[in-house]
């Protein structure tokens, strides 16, 4: 697999989100400077549409690990979202991101009052905008996409 600077940039900075809402201590963008994330994130912090949207990410892509598993996860979002798994596969390979971004990607997008693709979403999280002003540029409700996110697994949620 080939990878383009942009790819490197979107591994690292979504598999440190992932990491982060697996994990529980995903701080919102707008968190006060110099509070670590232990401070900042408790039990007792009320979740938000992105925190969900990363979570149904991470469990897309766990499923996804598995041969049998990415074989159910891309005949699911192809039907979801309109394309063809084939279209999946070469994004997945193209973008270097795991199918839970790429249904993130594609979420963004069809939410979209610009009439963006899921590839100018791609396109503007590897230029370094965040996931809550890609969502202002856009004039996206991140509550709206997080709700569609939903339908996009499957298997039971973790406890």
């Amino acid at each position: 697999m080939t990878h383009h600077p942009i790819q490197a940039a979107l591994r690292v900075s979504l598999a440190a989100l992932v990491a982060c809402a697996v994990a529980g201590t995903l701080i919102p963008a707008r968190a006060v400077a110099g509070k670590s994330a232990a401070t900042t994130a408790t039990k007792n912090t009320p979740e938000t549409a992105l925190h969900r949207i990363q979570r149904t990410v991470a469990r897309i892509d766990a499923e996804a690990k598995t041969p049998e598993g990415e074989v159910a996860v891309l005949k699911r979002l192809s039907a979801q979202l309109g394309t063809s798994e084939d279209s999946l596969k070469q994004e997945h390979e193209a973008w270097g991101l795991g199918y839970g971004e790429i249904a993130m990607a594609y979420g963004f997008a069809k939410a979209s009052k610009k009439g963006k693709t899921p590839a100018d979403v791609v396109a503007m999280r590897a230029s370094g905008t965040g996931w809550l002003d890609i969502a202002k540029d856009l004039g996206v409700k991140v509550d709206q996409v997080a709700n569609r996110m939903k339908r996009h697994v499957t298997s039971p949620r973790p406890r």
